[in-house]
């Protein structure tokens, strides 16, 4: 059977570069390329093809957001994230979703045949690991729950203010403590999970559910 690939990234030189590597693999044949997410998602349902290399930063939709939208649409094929962003939390969530590996744009060509034939046949890359589809989301849901379990009470009630928009000094009012105490929260929050600011912390928190947003949120206001 030959195995249909579409390439979706936002650079021109490693588009080629992918396809020449592919070419030269008897069995794979490239269907298309795709520049930016929205063209990768209408392509990827249109084409349905057997494999899709993806890349995560795409003008429009990123890569992560055409990856959800494929599933949720009924897209079964493979899809193979290529990126040059080494991200822990980003590799966890594109799997979670729906992706069935996540690997380096330095990966040498024949690393990323074998990564190819590894997903083609059901199996899962994780960066350098090759595992089951079952200990990919075992893998992914025990680094999640040691997340969560790292952060003390207080620093998990502020994260719940964190989701919900209030600043320092709103969570400072609300839990009675001084917007010094709140800071330093906050930043062991952001270095414990590993992020850079707090919408980063806000986001992650909601994917996982370790806060809930009630349908309707009213934000304090703020004292001037």
């Amino acid at each position: 059977m030959t195995v249909r690939v579409l390439i979706v990234d936002d650079h021109p030189l490693f588009r080629k570069g992918v396809r020449d590597t592919l070419v030269l693999e008897p069995g794979l044949q490239v269907i298309g390329e795709a520049s930016d997410g929205q063209t990768a998602l209408d392509m990827i349902l249109r084409l349905n093809p057997h494999l899709v290399l993806m890349d995560v930063h795409l003008p429009g939709l990123n890569g992560l957001d055409v990856i959800r939208q494929a599933r949720s649409h009924g897209f079964e094929g493979a899809i193979l994230v290529l990126t040059a962003y080494d991200s822990e939390e980003q590799m966890r969530y594109a799997i979670r979703i729906g992706a069935n590996g996540y690997c380096s744009k330095d990966t040498p060509p024949d690393r990323l045949l074998q990564n190819i034939r590894h997903v083609l046949s059901g199996r899962c890359i994780l960066g350098s690991q090759v595992v089951s589809a079952a200990e990919a989301q075992q893998i992914v849901g025990a680094a999640e729950a040691v997340e969560e379990h790292v952060l003390s009470p207080r620093e998990r009630e502020i994260l719940q203010y964190v989701a919900l928009g209030y600043s320092n000094k709103a969570i400072a009012e609300r839990l009675g403590i001084s917007q010094q105490t709140v800071k330093n929260h906050m930043t062991a929050i952001l270095r414990k999970l590993d992020l850079s600011d707090r919408t980063q912390v806000a986001i992650l928190a909601i994917r996982r559910g370790w806060v809930r947003l009630p349908e309707e949120s009213i934000l304090p206001e703020e004292k001037p």
